[in-house]
Order: C-alpha cells, then sequence, then structure tokens
C-alpha cells in the first residue's frame, strides 16, 4: 500500500541540497573552494500524472572574483565579493516513470527563482587601497573608490534534468543536473581608481550562473493517508 500511494499523484516535500561551479573565481587565489559555492532548500510540489509544480524557499552561495588589468600600473587588480541570498524558486518538472512498479523516473526541469534578501551585504559605496604586492613592496598602490547598483527585483534560471529512483518502498531519492544563468547582472560595482596621477575605472559584475549537481530526497505525502 506505501509503494503504491508513493507513486500516485498528490503533494510531496522536497528537502534539497547540491554544489554549483561557476564560470568565474579561478581557482589561483582560493584554490577550488572558490569556485564552488553551495545551495540548500526545501520545496513543496504536487504531482498530476507526469507533471510537477513546485516552490518554497532556498538559500545560495555566490563568492565573487575577477582580475581586471589597470594600464597604466601595469599590474593585475582583484576584485572580492559576496552574494548570499535567500531566494524564492517557482518549478516545472516532466518526467517518465519506468519499470514495472514505476520506481525509476527520467525527466527534464526549468525553473525561476526570485532573490528575496541578501544576507551579507557589504556598504553600496566606499573608498580604499589596494596593494599590487603587499608582503614584499608596499610602495606600489592603488587608491580607489567604489558604488554599485542593483536592480529592484533580481534572480536567475535554472534548466535541466534529473533522475530519481525509490528508497523505502515509500519515497524517492533525487539526483539533478542543471544549468543556472542569471537574468542580468545582481550587482554591478564601479571602480575609479588613481595611480601615481594616472585615473581610469572599470566595471564588475556579479551573476549567479554556472553547474549544479544537487541531491534531493523525496517525502509524497500520500504516505501519510495510506497509513492511517
Amino acid at each position: 500500500m506505501r509503494q503504491k500511494a508513493s507513486v500516485a499523484d498528490g503533494g510531496y516535500v522536497l528537502f534539497q541540497g547540491g554544489l554549483r561551479k561557476h564560470e568565474n573565481s579561478r581557482g589561483d587565489v582560493s584554490g577550488s573552494y572558490g569556485e564552488y559555492n553551495g545551495v540548500v532548500g526545501v520545496n513543496y510540489g504536487y504531482r498530476l500524472n507526469n507533471a510537477s509544480l513546485e516552490t518554497g524557499l532556498g538559500f545560495i552561495w555566490q563568492y565573487h572574483s575577477e582580475t581586471y588589468f589597470l594600464e597604466s600600473a601595469g599590474e593585475n587588480f582583484r576584485t572580492f565579493g559576496n552574494y548570499n541570498s535567500i531566494f524564492l524558486p517557482f518549478v516545472l518538472k516532466y518526467d517518465v516513470p519506468t519499470g514495472p512498479s514505476k520506481k525509476f523516473r527520467f525527466g527534464a526541469m526549468g525553473s525561476i527563482n526570485f532573490l528575496l534578501h541578501q544576507t551579507r551585504n557589504r556598504n553600496q559605496q566606499g573608498r580604499g587601497t589596494y596593494y599590487f604586492d603587499y608582503f614584499n613592496d608596499r610602495e606600489r598602490f592603488v587608491q580607489y573608490k567604489y558604488f554599485w547598483d542593483s536592480p529592484r527585483i533580481s534572480g536567475f534560471f535554472k534548466a535541466g534534468v534529473y533522475a530519481e529512483f525509490q528508497v523505502f518502498k515509500s519515497s524517492f531519492l533525487n539526483l539533478q543536473f542543471s544549468r543556472a544563468i542569471s537574468a542580468g547582472p545582481l550587482r554591478t560595482v564601479t571602480y575609479e581608481w588613481e595611480y601615481q596621477g594616472q585615473k581610469g575605472s572599470f566595471t564588475d559584475d556579479l551573476k549567479i550562473e554556472g553547474y549544479m549537481v544537487e541531491i534531493a530526497y523525496k517525502l509524497p505525502l500520500n504516505l501519510f493517508s495510506a497509513t492511517r
């Protein structure tokens, strides 16, 4: 009875977590850690035939670093930033059950994810000193100031494929591979710098993008009525 209830149409809860390999923050400064960021979430979904709709709350980490060459100084200027945020997902899935008892499913998914609240939000403007070689030559540095803009509504899209299989004759394990694409820059930082009388500026765009691998535990709510 539990196995039959678990594959029937109805609501479910999904607990998931994973890693995203983004396309900036090269590992030459912070190792591979700087290239991978996490994502976690809890979703409520409803399955009807082979389609599912989900929504819930998630949290995504974004470590950002880029390098810009300052021609007047002949040196690189590296930027650093974080964009860790709670997000609201809206997910559409479609899968095809296989096997006589429909214990294995393979499908495709797409989602739009709205970023709601940043937990590490630095000042929108400031100034500082950047040393090209802090430990060996403190005579060569650049003075800079920055200010940033961000859209009032921001988010990212996600599209991919997934497979899930039944465990404990009642619930499912889900393995998902997807790609995240930002709708646009989540933050645009403008840097204005001065070095030995020479001045310049550049902009640094922060986005949530890259390939993601997630694993999830799916608990069909039909189980609770089936055991009564």
